[in-house]
């Protein structure tokens, strides 16, 4: 805020009144020997003159503040308040419970929340690696079985592990798993 700043809005205080009787004194003080204050508060007491000047100043009835303490405080107000106004009265713990129950969950879930991303992932249960599955099968295939049988069936072995192979791809773990377990039993 610049110096500018400060002289304006302590130059509108001054001007609408809202100082206390000290300040004000020690404003009216300043102005004296501050030009530039002088000067703003004559701005906003032309800015504002319109206003005051539009009514005149009407002063509140002498014995208005005593009628407003005696009806707050006296024997009327007490009648009066007990038709028009509720009594106040105490509630049960419900809506305590209820509040410290929210609490206590928001609470948790931050928690939930912090240690979820604090914390490295669980380690997800791992792919099956079909394409070693599909080459273990092949290398360790003994060739000297599989010379001895027919081409038919030989391709009918290469398009069971070609099945497996699709399958694990295909994420059906099980069915492949259960497809390279029976070519491993696979006879000849």
């Amino acid at each position: 805020m610049t110096e500018d700043d400060d002289i304006d809005g302590l130059a509108a205080e001054y001007a609408l009144g809202s100082l206390t009787p000290a300040e004000r004194r020690h404003v009216g003080d300043l102005c004296k020997t501050d030009a530039a204050l002088a000067a703003a508060i004559a701005a906003w007491e032309r800015r504002l003159a319109p206003l005051s000047d539009r009514l005149p100043g009407v002063p509140p009835p002498h014995d208005l503040l005593d009628k407003v303490l005696s009806r707050i405080s006296g024997p009327a107000a007490q009648a009066a308040g007990s038709g028009d106004v509720a009594a106040l009265r105490r509630t049960s713990g419900r809506r305590w419970g209820l509040a410290v129950g929210a609490g206590t969950l928001a609470a948790c879930l931050a928690l939930a929340i912090a240690w979820f991303y604090a914390h490295p992932r669980l380690p997800v249960q791992a792919r099956m690696d079909c394409s070693r599955h599909y080459k273990n099968f092949w290398a360790n295939l003994d060739r000297d079985k599989y010379d001895r049988i027919s081409a038919e069936q030989l391709a009918a072995v290469s398009r069971m592990a070609l099945r497996a192979y699709d399958a694990c791809q295909a994420g059906d773990e099980q069915d492949a798993k259960s497809l390279f377990d029976r070519l491993q039993r696979v006879k000849v």
